[in-house]
C-alpha cells in the first residue's frame, strides 16, 4: 500500500514540474509562421540533384509539416563534388561536397515573388578504398548538407515571415 502511495506521489510531482516525455508530439510557438507555406522542387536535372532535393523536402516537411499554404517555397538544388587530398597513387583520399540551393517564395494564386535567396553548405568526407564505402560516405555527406541547408532556409523563412507579420 505504501509503495502504491509513493508511486502515485512521485507521478504527481513529476507531472507538476513540467516533465513531458521525450518522444511526445510537440508544437512550437513559431509553428504558426510556417502554416502558410507549401514546399516544392523546381524542375531539376541530374540524379544527384534530385536525391538532394528529396532530402531537402523531407527535412523541411519534418520541421514544418505538410501545409497547403497560400505561399509556395520553390527549391532549386545544385550539388557538386570535388576531390582533394590525393594519395601517392594520384587517387583522391578526401572529397568536398558542396550544395547550393536557390529558393523563391511565391504567392500560390498570383505567382508574385515575395522573397528569394540562396543558401550554401559543404561537407568533407574521407574516401574509403572500397567503392561501396565511397558511395555510402558520399550519400551520408549529401544527407548531412541537405539537413544543414534545409535548416538554414527555415531560419531565413522564419525571419521573412516574422518581418511580414510586424
Amino acid at each position: 500500500m505504501k509503495l502504491h502511495f509513493l508511486l502515485l506521489l512521485m507521478l504527481f510531482f513529476i507531472s507538476a514540474c513540467g516533465f513531458s516525455p521525450m518522444h511526445s508530439p510537440t508544437t512550437t510557438n513559431n509553428s504558426s509562421l510556417f502554416e502558410n507555406i507549401s514546399v516544392k522542387l523546381n524542375k531539376i536535372e541530374g540524379v544527384g540533384n534530385k536525391e538532394v532535393g528529396f532530402y531537402l523536402i523531407q527535412r523541411i516537411k519534418d520541421r514544418v509539416g505538410t501545409n497547403p499554404g497560400k505561399d509556395v517555397l520553390i527549391l532549386t538544388p545544385r550539388i557538386s563534388r570535388s576531390g582533394y587530398g590525393t594519395s601517392s597513387d594520384d587517387v583522391a583520399s578526401r572529397y568536398d561536397t558542396t550544395l547550393i540551393v536557390s529558393y523563391e517564395i511565391r504567392n500560390k494564386k498570383s505567382g508574385s515573388l515575395l522573397n528569394k535567396g540562396s543558401v550554401k553548405s559543404s561537407s568533407t568526407f574521407a574516401a574509403p578504398i572500397d567503392p561501396y564505402g565511397l558511395i555510402a560516405a558520399s550519400n551520408n555527406a549529401e544527407q548531412v548538407i541537405a539537413k544543414d541547408v534545409a535548416d538554414r532556409i527555415l531560419f531565413k523563412l522564419a525571419a521573412f515571415y516574422s518581418e511580414e507579420t510586424k
